[in-house]
């Protein structure tokens, strides 16, 4: 009896195994195929990702997914994984070699290490640094003992001193266990994805775009679907494009503003909207807020909305020039707030003690983050007069730190190298932030007196490359 269960497991083991190296064929197939559905589209000029089609495919599987028994889960799953290889493989493969606004600072402060002086606007982060009383507290703090292991969602006091700024700002009610106290922005993205999202699932971001929503999805195992927005409608988003764009797979739409790189923000209603199709597709809002004390007008919050689908996030790098403190949070309904929690645990143990203290006292003080927010205004102002006497196209921004112009340049990324390399001005191509190969970010991170600098440094370079580009011979890049 036992012998003869023993030769049935063998038979169905080596059944197993060779229904696997089939899917792996089936597979290897089905990216010939692909291949071949690339070159005709590429005659045809039709785009990579073709929300409809993938639409009735999903539709079409998971139907013959019921019909077998298997879970309709799985196969959601494991189809997100196959199409975003897809759509991979059918990409230009000059997208995945783009320099990126980190390449340019690295190579920015290696010159200043070698003696050159460099205008800073490729990277978000103002050089005003945090007020003194701030760097005070930091150190008196650890030298109080705050100095040992702590709660991984944060010091208590912290925490409650955050849900009561948000609810004397914005009128919404906040409760400490809500608020997660993070290792910074970049962190709080990922633990906010992470808690959320598993793998085979898709994000919904919208172009321009700051990189790391991609990346870290990517890094997750997700999936990112762009509702891709333009300069000639003023950056705006459309949230019955992003919904069009969407899947079954979608369980995160991911907002920032005002925007990293445009500047733009968006109203009550608009916000609504994108909060409320969140709900109906059953996913979570992810709103990054972390340039809402530079909003030149009134911020609107999506924790205004009420929604238990947002998570918002925040830092302390902007609004108090704490960059390198990274220190952020972010408030969550507190399912959320506890996975992020456990995660973050399991990561780092805790933000220390001491860089929650100083942030503790950076939110008593209202009157830093004007102050810097009147910087970023003006820089704005200075940056945009140069832009019009250039003949450049832009949207004027509304908040942030940042400019993103369309410059009379075929390839924005070998200006910027050019600009670099002969003028000592470090700008951000905006190839980094999504399709945006004749774009440019141009941060307000250095002095005033810097990124006037820098402006008229990129007029000139302008005018050099128009002269040489219209004798037929462009410029070579060492």
């Amino acid at each position: 009896m036992e012998l003869g269960l023993t030769e049935e497991l063998s038979r169905q083991r080596e059944r197993a195994r060779e229904l696997t190296v089939r899917l792996v064929e089936l597979l290897a197939e089905r990216e010939k195929v692909v291949a071949d559905i690339a070159r005709l589209k590429a005659e045809l000029g039709v785009p990579e990702f073709v929300p409809e089609v993938e639409r009735e495919l999903r539709a079409v599987a998971l139907k013959r997914a019921v019909d077998l028994g298997i879970d309709q889960d799985l196969i959601r799953r494991v189809l997100t994984l196959i199409l975003k290889s897809s759509v991979r493989a059918q990409e230009n493969p000059s997208n995945s070699n783009r320099v990126t606004h980190m390449d340019l600072m690295r190579v920015a402060k290696r010159m200043e290490r070698n003696g050159m002086e460099v205008v800073h606007m490729e990277v978000g982060e103002p050089t005003l640094g945090a007020p003194a009383a701030v760097a005070r507290e930091l150190s008196d703090a650890a030298l109080r003992g705050y100095a040992f292991y702590g709660e991984a969602a944060g010091l208590p006091e912290l925490r409650a001193a955050i849900a009561e700024d948000l609810m004397e700002r914005f009128g919404v009610d906040v409760r400490p266990e809500n608020v997660v106290v993070t290792q910074g922005g970049r962190l709080g993205v990922y633990l906010a994805m992470a808690s959320i999202l598993s793998v085979g699932e898709e994000v919904a971001v919208i172009d321009p775009s700051w990189p790391h929503y991609k990346q870290m999805a990517d890094y997750l195992g997700c999936r990112s679907v762009i509702h891709k927005t333009s300069l000639e409608g003023a950056w705006v988003p459309d949230p019955a494009e992003m919904e069009r764009l969407m899947s079954d797979a979608t369980k995160l739409l991911v907002l920032n503003y005002p925007n990293n790189p445009t500047g733009v923000v968006i109203g009550e209603k608009l916000m609504r909207e994108f909060v409320e199709l969140a709900e109906r597709a059953g996913a979570y809002l992810l709103s990054d807020e972390v340039y809402m004390d530079y909003s030149f007008g009134e911020h609107e919050t999506a924790l205004a909305t009420n929604s238990e689908r947002v998570v918002m996030l925040m830092s302390f790098s902007k609004s108090w020039g704490m960059t390198g403190y990274r220190i952020g949070y972010l408030v969550a309904p507190k399912e959320i707030a506890d996975r992020a929690t456990r995660i973050q645990g399991s990561l780092l143990t805790c933000v220390p003690e001491f860089v929650q203290v100083a942030a503790l006292k950076a939110l008593t003080d209202r009157e830093t983050p004007k102050r810097y927010r009147e910087h970023m205004r003006r820089g704005a102002e200075i940056i945009c007069s140069h832009l019009d006497r250039m003949g450049a196209r832009y949207v004027s921004p509304a908040g942030g730190m940042y400019v993103f112009p369309e410059l009379p340049v075929e390839d924005a990324t070998e200006f910027a190298l050019k600009l670099l390399k002969d003028r000592g001005v470090a700008v951000a191509p905006g190839s980094v932030f999504g399709n945006y190969q004749r774009h440019v970010r141009l941060s307000i991170s250095d002095s005033l007196e810097k990124v006037e600098k820098g402006m008229r440094a990129i007029g000139e370079e302008l005018r050099a490359w128009q002269t040489v580009t219209d004798r037929g011979n462009p410029p070579v890049i060492g």
